[in-house]
């Protein structure tokens, strides 16, 4: 049976699985880890897997109660290592003003093959927006978007 355990970089929860392990040679090329991914890079080496979905966050105080790495709009998400989050499920959380930072998590994240891949909008969701949806679903397999109303 899979053991668990709290993981330094998960802040304050997030329990890991041991029974998975990922390919760590995913980039040809030297790529730098963001926030905490060094962390959940060698837990996946230990053969831990998060019990829950991975955020990865735009800011600092977002999904500091989960586990999760940060990217902040100062960092390029081409230049990140994120072959760590393969088979995972990841959700990224962000503001509404970072659209294009989003585009480029979801480009380099798509890469790395997640099982499922979450886009939640914190600003919208707070805010109570109606019409438009805070969460965006998109399917790996499929490369499909689907908007949660």
């Amino acid at each position: 049976m899979p053991t668990t355990r709290n993981a330094p970089l998960a802040g304050r929860g997030g329990a890991f699985e041991t029974n998975f392990n990922t390919a760590s040679n995913y980039y040809s090329v030297k790529k730098s880890f963001p926030a905490y991914g060094r962390q959940l890079d060698q837990l996946r080496k230990d053969g831990c897997v998060p019990v829950n979905r991975v955020i990865v966050s735009t800011d600092w105080k977002l999904g500091a109660a989960c586990a999760r790495i940060v990217v902040t709009p100062d960092n390029d998400p081409s230049l990140l290592n994120f072959s760590y989050l393969a088979g995972l499920s990841v959700q990224i959380v962000h503001h509404a003003n970072e659209a294009d930072l989003v585009r480029s998590l979801i480009e380099e994240i798509m890469r790395i093959k997640p099982r499922i891949l979450t886009v939640f909008n914190f600003d919208l969701a707070q805010n109570n927006m109606s019409g438009y949806p805070a969460m965006t679903l998109i399917h790996p397999k499929s490369l499909e978007v689907f908007h949660a109303n």
